[in-house]
């Protein structure tokens, strides 16, 4: 019996039966290839926004850093240099990740191979049979 069968007849209520998955901007979710690429399109999103704020934030951190001359003002924009070096690398990964789950699907359809051979033998094999033929007829 399956759990929601087993909580329906707990709580006597008719099971919900196929499920949406519902994200915050209001797209809904059925298939899980559909979710992986949603996933991926949110993700590789966000990682783009924080580029993009991180970069703001960099150009802010070494304005400040070249006014008061301060090291720690200096050591805080490397740091957020590394921060985005990271974050770019994330979203290289990213995309080698999603590379490699689309792979299968791909290596599915290479392995697909039809064969219409006729015959299937050496050329040896070849010349005896169509010479036996000939002789049979």
């Amino acid at each position: 019996m399956k759990i929601d069968d087993t909580l329906s007849a707990e709580f006597g209520i008719q099971p919900m039966g196929n499920t949406e998955v519902i994200t915050k901007t209001g797209e809904v979710i059925n298939d899980s290839t559909n979710r992986i690429q949603d996933d991926f399109d949110i993700t590789r999103n966000n990682l783009r926004i924080l580029l993009q704020q991180g970069q703001e934030a960099l150009q802010k951190s070494l304005d400040v850093a070249m006014q008061s001359e301060h090291p720690r003002a200096f050591e805080v924009v490397g740091n957020l240099m590394k921060q985005l070096a990271d974050i770019n690398q994330q979203l290289l990964d990213l995309h080698s990740q999603k590379q490699k789950l689309d792979e299968p699907s791909k290596a599915e359809k290479a392995k697909q191979v039809t064969n219409n051979a006729i015959f299937v033998g050496s050329t040896a094999e070849l010349n005896k049979l169509i010479n036996n033929m000939t002789k049979g007829a």
